[in-house]
């Protein structure tokens, strides 16, 4: 592999590193988020 090939592989590595950190973030944060509101809405009555 060349240099030029070496670096659009890193690009894209760090393309899907980047995303996959988003998607796990997300999901992290929105699945309790949703399970609280369903929680607090149960125990209202």
């Amino acid at each position: 592999m060349d240099a030029s090939a070496c670096n659009n592989a890193e690009s894209v590595g760090t393309a899907i590193g980047v995303g996959l950190v988003i998607v796990l973030w997300a999901a992290v944060d929105i699945i309790p988020g949703v399970t609280y509101a369903i929680y607090r809405l149960s125990r209202r009555h």
